[in-house]
């Protein structure tokens, strides 16, 4: 399977080098517009290739002719600029990703596209219009690295694998995101059944503090470092690995909703089948009445950003 990354800023070359452990790729090329700058990359990456020992896929980069015959496009292009809030980057980012697209659809039309640029949902939305890709295959990382980190954060609370938790977060990515503590299941049992087997007594857990925990560890790594990569990174590999393996797992993604969960022709991330084929089925899962309305009045975020840059 061929990948073609779309942009090299930190992000994207985070994605160069995680995608370069995933086995089903046999192919990483580099999409950017400092050509000196990726063939240098590219150098350096095949030095360290040598020295690996398992083997590494063919690398390789250039302009938008190299997405020619890639299987999936990663876009990680956008602006540069670092923002609070990723709404700020709303109209500059959906411009380029609708000029970027205007170029990458004279040689590939037909890739699965996995968008990573913020905002998120609306770049998602932007790109399925922009390109007119059938439903499914344009989708976005979403919450996949909300939900990871809030996973990290009660595993880290109750001293326990991370592989023991399971839940989702859906919604926007971004600040209107909710946390479904319905979905939390530990060894079968929600985190207050859990709570109570551990304490001996009935605890409730608070939603929003949970939330808030998630929003301030993604604040915490981009005021330390700058920006956010490595994750993003982590989720983007993931969902190629299970396009590439047709692994038709669950995963918490961003794909512009039909009807499901009452919303239409907007993108938000809710749990979808994810196999060869991108997003191949979405799944509506039981939400209590609190969950609900907290996921429409994150419906109604993105709607209004998309609505402002005349997306719907």
């Amino acid at each position: 399977m061929k990948v073609a990354i779309i942009g090299a800023g930190n992000v994207g070359l985070e994605v160069f080098r995680e995608l370069q452990k995933t086995r089903e790729v046999h192919e990483i090329t580099l999409i950017g517009r400092n050509l000196e700058k990726l063939r240098a990359e590219v150098r350096d990456h095949r030095d360290a290739a040598v020295l690996r020992p398992t083997p590494t896929p063919k690398l390789s980069c250039g302009g938008y002719a190299m997405t020619k015959d890639a299987d999936i496009l990663v876009y990680a292009a956008g602006s540069a600029k670092i923002k609070s809030d990723r709404m700020e980057l709303l109209e500059e980012n959906c411009r380029i990703a609708e000029e970027v697209f205007s170029e990458v659809d004279n040689y590939n039309r037909d890739a699965i596209v996995i968008c990573l640029s913020n905002p998120l949902d609306v770049i998602t939305t932007a790109v399925r219009k922009y390109t007119g890709r059938p439903h499914g295959r344009v989708l976005g990382t979403g919450t996949m690295l909300d939900s990871a980190r809030l996973i990290r954060y009660v595993a880290d609370l109750l001293d326990i694998s991370e592989r023991s938790v399971n839940m989702f977060v859906v919604g926007e990515h971004g600040n209107s995101s909710v946390t479904l503590l319905s979905s939390f299941r530990i060894i079968g049992m929600t985190l207050d059944e859990y709570f109570s087997l551990e304490v001996g007594d009935e605890r409730t857990v608070d939603s929003q503090r949970l939330t808030s925990a998630i929003r301030a560890a993604g604040r915490k790594i981009a005021n330390g470092k700058g920006f956010t990569s490595v994750g993003v990174a982590a989720a983007a590999s993931r969902l190629v690995s299970a396009i590439a393996a047709d692994a038709r797992e669950i995963l918490p993604v961003s794909v512009v909703l039909q009807g499901e969960y009452g919303v239409r022709d907007i993108a938000l991330s809710v749990p979808v089948v994810v196999g060869r084929n991108g997003a191949e089925a979405v799944k509506e899962i039981k939400m209590t009445a609190e969950e609900e309305a907290a996921f429409q009045d994150s419906a109604q975020v993105v709607r209004e950003a998309c609505r402002a840059v005349g997306l719907v």
